[in-house]
């Protein structure tokens, strides 16, 4: 079987999403991969995040990821990589709950003169290190991606987490963060990168990938399309990874 080094994680109530990409060249990427995802849907870091914010909130997954290794029964070259640590991009999305503001617009001043208006918003936020992507359907249109605008940005050197603090100096001005609303049947598609760049090629061409994506109904029929656009030289053969999220009109009722 071939290892799989991507990682995914949801709350029960799909409030809190996160994909992230365990880079292949990096000794236990896997186990770097899952305790970020892990992590992230368990308490994830501050909104925005900043550079001492991540190294706080890295330090127990290092710590952690360290700890999930056998370095006694490693060979010598083995353990001089493992040393230099793990590395990942990861992608993390929180759908916050409803908000209640008052409407301060012209027409709900001229028709609302003894009562205040209010308008109910649904709020996300996201941040991204690398280049798992985001993607914001409304309407069968794409309204945002994030971080990658483009297929022509996904490289073969994205920035990257390291399980070993040392490899993470100089990096925290490559964060990403974003943050908008959501309506009702609103579709987030979160990706590792070699779908993300797939999903960007075709709608350049002027599809709508999401579409395609929307019939797959399980695992066996994503792995099966997977495989299909490998074997047509579509996407890079590499771990792929997709969430995908519609929102009714029952978000996020209380705070995770």
């Amino acid at each position: 079987m071939e290892e799989y080094e991507d990682a995914y994680g949801c709350t029960d109530d799909s409030s809190l999403l996160c994909v992230a990409d365990g880079a292949t060249e990096s000794s236990f990427s896997e186990i770097w991969a899952q305790v970020l995802t892990r992590q992230f849907t368990t308490e994830p870091p501050h909104f925005p995040p900043d550079g001492p914010t991540m190294e706080k909130w890295l330090q127990p997954l290092q710590r952690e990821w360290h700890a999930n290794i056998n370095w006694e029964r490693l060979p010598w070259y083995a353990e001089e990589k493992a040393r230099m640590g793990a590395f990942a991009a990861v992608l993390g999305v929180r759908f916050l709950p409803a908000q209640v503001q008052e409407d301060n617009s012209i027409v709900s001043k001229m028709f609302f003169m003894f009562k205040k208006a209010e308008v109910i918003r649904h709020k996300w936020q996201a941040f991204a290190f690398g280049d798992c992507n985001l993607f914001h359907i409304r309407g069968n249109s794409l309204i945002l991606s994030f971080p990658m605008q483009k297929a022509a940005e996904f490289n073969s050197r994205p920035a990257l987490l390291g399980s070993n603090p040392e490899r993470n100096k100089g990096i925290w001005n490559q964060i990403k963060v974003m943050e908008g609303e959501y309506n009702d049947q609103d579709l987030f598609i979160m990706a590792s990168d070699a779908i993300a760049k797939w999903f960007l090629d075709r709608h350049e061409a002027g599809g709508k990938p999401w579409t395609t994506l929307l019939t797959l109904k399980d695992d066996t029929d994503f792995a099966t399309f997977v495989a299909d656009l490998r074997e047509k030289q579509q996407i890079r053969n590499d771990d792929t990874t997709i969430i995908m999220a519609r929102w009714n009109d029952t978000p996020p009722a209380s705070p995770p």
